[in-house]
């Protein structure tokens, strides 16, 4: 599989191209200018580039001589009507480059990609993915490199900004797997999923009798996370009481379970997860000032999905890879399509577009996934106020139509959406679906 550029200007010939490459399991970039292929080059890397010989302002050879400028090693491959001797042999002073002539055979392409060593390929898929976290844009190198610079810390908090559906688990998860604890527990709580009063038991644990309802003494997750990471999302929405615990804890690692006279020390590594304006909430006093201040020490702020646009093919390609349905059925999504995914404002991010891929895909009668597939499932851009309903709205659509096509069996829908039954079944109960 190759990375690959195609730039004309030609409409039709440039998707029927980009649709044979995808088919062939390529990744493409579509471009209708220069300057728009140009620009792509900058942001990441190519293994080869399709480029039309004549098109307005920039012709083929002008393009190709910017991009070798760029990306030295990418190949160049001029397509033209108007074959010509002196184009050719500017081609080949360039170097890493071949010609063809329109009407081209799909197997001389393939043939030049082949050529493309394996070694350059797989360098280029690992640039591409770090812990399960897929991009290239310059947003998520520099989430990634916070997080290399971090993990090896691992006695220190962290606090993870980001929209809701930017990925702040995975980021978690990261610092986690790719740290010296990555052989002991990691441990996630939403703290929005929980009463507070549960929330505090769920955390420190209590003794029998410690209140109505304990009739045996329970572990909490600090107990258990012992060695390991404890992610917290949402602690905005954790209760004042409950932070304050929290901050003790952090700042000694001790806890004493409710209704427990003894102390318990344990070594875990807190990580935190937001998406609200935290300075916000400090100001108004929803959040303790003392408890920001001490998660604050590793903070990572990650982009959404808007003002990264140029990693959506990449998690186009990452989801049909990883997509038991998609793989099964050899899905494909034409240029036209990733067009109108790169068009969309994404207030859900990266959960929405999964969302919308899922959909169509589950719907879609054919293996290849159109622009109207794509527009079907894609809501009119909405303000800010109808944001979170209308993402709360597409995952309880989604679920419910994907439980809907599996016959209600939740291991086979948990499977299908690339989640494990007991996240499925949290969110049913969120959502309130029932049969």
């Amino acid at each position: 599989m190759a990375k690959i550029i195609v730039l004309d200007d030609d409409h039709i010939f440039r998707k029927n191209i980009c649709k044979a490459l995808i088919g062939r399991g390529h990744e493409v970039y579509p471009a209708e200018e220069g300057v728009e292929a140009i620009k792509l080059a900058s942001e990441r890397s190519f293994d080869a580039a399709l480029i039309d010989m004549r098109m307005p302002g920039m012709d083929g050879i002008q393009v190709l001589k910017e991009l070798k400028e760029i990306r030295p090693s990418i190949m160049g491959i001029i397509l033209t009507g108007y074959g010509s001797i002196p184009d050719a042999v500017k081609c080949i002073k360039l170097g890493g480059c071949q010609y063809l002539t329109k009407p081209c055979n799909m197997e001389d392409i393939e043939e030049i990609l082949r050529g493309i060593t394996k070694e350059a390929k797989e360098g280029a898929k690992d640039s591409d993915i770090y812990q399960g976290i897929v991009g290239i844009s310059p947003g998520i190198k520099k989430v990634i490199s916070l997080i290399k610079r971090m993990k090896d810390s691992h006695h220190l908090p962290v606090i993870i900004f980001g929209e809701s559906g930017t990925g702040k688990e995975l980021v978690a998860n990261a610092l986690h797997f790719d740290s010296p604890r990555r052989e002991m527990p990691f441990i996630a709580i939403n703290c929005v999923s929980l009463k507070p009063e549960l929330l505090e038991s769920e955390l420190f644990g209590h003794v029998k009798g410690a209140f109505t309802g304990a009739i045996t003494t329970k572990d909490g997750l600090l107990n258990a996370a012992d060695g390991g990471t404890l992610f917290i999302d949402e602690i905005a929405d954790m209760n004042p009481v409950v932070q304050a615990s929290l901050l003790r804890f952090i700042e000694t690692g001790i806890f004493r379970p409710i209704g427990s006279t003894k102390e318990t020390k344990v070594n875990i590594r807190i990580i935190a997860a937001i998406n609200k304006d935290i300075e916000e909430e400090v100001r108004t006093r929803r959040f303790r000032e003392d408890l920001y201040y001490r998660l604050n020490v590793c903070r990572i702020d990650i982009p959404p999905l808007r003002d990264r646009r140029d990693d959506i093919p990449l998690l186009v390609k990452h989801y049909l890879e990883t997509s038991p349905v998609a793989k099964e059925r050899n899905i494909t999504l034409s240029c036209d399509a990733i067009e109108a995914l790169m068009s969309h404002h994404w207030t859900g991010n990266v959960r929405e577009l999964f969302n919308i891929l899922g959909r169509a895909i589950l719907l879609a009668k054919e293996p290849a996934i159109t622009k109207e597939h794509i527009l079907n499932f894609i809501p009119s851009k909405p303000t800010q106020k109808d944001a979170h309903s209308s993402l709360d709205d597409m995952g309880r659509k989604h679920i419910m139509e994907t439980l809907r096509v599996c016959g209600w069996n939740i291991s086979r829908a948990a499977s299908t959406l690339g989640i494990d039954r007991r996240t499925l079944q949290r969110k049913m109960t969120r959502y309130q679906i029932r049969p």
